[in-house]
């Protein structure tokens, strides 16, 4: 269910007062992309009400469809733990690599098994591919993705990206949201 404008036009205000800057000089970005527009997703929902707000908005968005929400580490950490308490349901994070130790896993967090049904989260997504990642570890271990969703998508390829992998992908906020260029 696509949200509504008041929570959309709330949620596009928390992100450009707290977590966005306008750069004079265009930076890299970790996806190789160039923007003048930097997005600190984790900043943005860095207190408690903001990431609760986050939180209750992904849960109307999604509905109750899903057991557990995560993705990779940092980047989903935060919106994972708003979410699973807003929804009741469990959290995970996906590691960039796996443990050295104890059970060498990737996922952290919820057990994840055949029967799971999960929902992908990060915070700033610009090409989708650490989302698509850490998505595949999960379907590595028997669980579903049955959506995958941000706080922030910059750019139209995005939905390109998941459509092909067979996710269906609701971001909170897109580009157009906050009035920036998508990349």
């Amino acid at each position: 269910m696509p949200l509504d404008t008041a929570t959309r036009n709330s949620l596009a205000e928390l992100v450009r007062t707290a977590g966005y800057e306008r750069r004079a000089e265009p930076f890299q970005l970790s996806s190789g992309g160039w923007s003048h527009d930097y997005v600190d997703g984790k900043f943005a929902v860095a207190t408690g009400p903001a990431l609760r707000q986050a939180s209750e908005a992904l849960v109307a968005l999604l509905g109750d469809r899903f057991d557990s929400v995560g993705g990779p580490t940092m980047g989903a950490d935060a919106l994972a733990h708003g979410v699973a308490i807003v929804a009741g349901c469990s959290w995970f994070s996906v590691r960039k690599e796996p443990k050295g130790h104890g059970r060498q896993a990737w996922v952290e967090g919820a057990r994840l098994g055949p029967g799971d049904r999960v929902v992908m989260v990060e915070d700033v997504v610009s090409t989708g591919a650490s989302l698509l990642r850490a998505a595949e570890k999960v379907t590595d271990l028997g669980a579903t993705v049955v959506a995958a969703s941000a706080l922030l998508d910059r750019s139209p390829r995005v939905v390109e990206r998941f459509r092909a992998a067979g996710v269906a992908w609701a971001p909170l906020l897109t580009w157009e949201d906050l009035g920036i260029e998508p990349l």
